[in-house]
């Protein structure tokens, strides 16, 4: 088994979507941990200063690793083609022995309806919930393989940022389940057209974040909303971000999981 130093620590490009708060700015600060100087974290959000934030608290901790903030609308179609270059942008893949994606930009879309009640007028709003949550994710990772091509010496790194709702329904979650379980396909399709890289759908588990506190106050069905209420209530049934991040990374470090596979929290216990 290779050892975390060989895998992690040397120079390493990274971009993570997602990265301006909550899980994203976990994952930021968990991996700059573990990096070599002089690599370069590249985190996008919509909100300029909590992005900036997040570069603030990476600085702090790990002053050797450049961060840089993307300020970016993931469900902007027009704009994911100049996203994408901002994000790559003045990059030489030869400067780097790994390079890693994030996928973890997502919503949690309209949970207050059962999927009866969605028609035809709603057909722009699904559009725009499968631009961010299946379209951009997509694009940005050929985009990444076509950045960074195979080549003696260079790992890359593919992490799609699960949840159970990609194998469990959950009442009012149609939209949400749907675009998790598409996204677990293609990553899986995905390890199979790429053998050399190392791909992980992880499923960070149930974590305090406002998209969990959303479900909690907006879901309309009583026994969902309930074990989510409950959850809320006892905190010890929830990770905080920071204890997810620092799980990823360790599967990571181990490196022991199959290539396109879906893995949750508990894997190292």
């Amino acid at each position: 088994m290779a050892s975390s130093k060989e895998i992690l620590r040397v120079k390493t490009f990274c971009i993570i979507t997602g990265g301006s708060r909550g899980i994203g700015r976990a994952i930021a600060l968990a991996i700059s941990k573990q990096i070599e100087e002089n690599s370069v974290v590249v985190i996008t959000g919509r909100s300029v200063g909590d992005l900036n934030e997040t570069q603030r608290l990476v600085h702090a901790a790990t002053p050797g690793v450049q961060v840089i903030p993307v300020t970016a609308d993931l469900s902007d179609k027009s704009a994911l083609s100049s996203i994408y270059q901002k994000l790559t942008k003045d990059v030489n893949p030869e400067d780097y022995r790994h390079v890693l994606l994030v996928n973890n930009a997502a919503s949690l879309g309209d949970v207050t309806r059962y999927i009866r009640d969605w028609s035809s007028s709603d057909v722009e709003y699904v559009q725009n919930y499968c631009m961010l949550n299946l379209t951009s994710a997509f694009l940005l990772t050929s985009h990444f393989l076509s950045k960074f091509p195979a080549r003696e010496g260079l790992r890359r790194t593919i992490i799609n940022i699960s949840s159970v709702a990609a194998i469990l329904p959950v009442s009012t979650g149609g939209l949400y389940g749907m675009g998790k379980a598409a996204r677990n396909m293609w990553f899986k399709i995905l390890a199979a057209e790429e053998p050399d890289a190392r791909i992980l759908s992880y499923h960070p588990g149930l974590v305090d974040t406002v998209m969990f506190q959303q479900l909690s106050s907006d879901c309309p069905d009583d026994g969902a909303r309930k074990i989510v209420t409950e959850m809320l209530a006892e905190q010890k049934q929830l990770l905080t971000p920071d204890q997810t991040a620092t799980i990823l990374v360790k599967i990571l470090e181990e490196d022991t999981f199959e290539s396109g596979a879906h893995i949750d929290y508990t894997y190292l216990k």
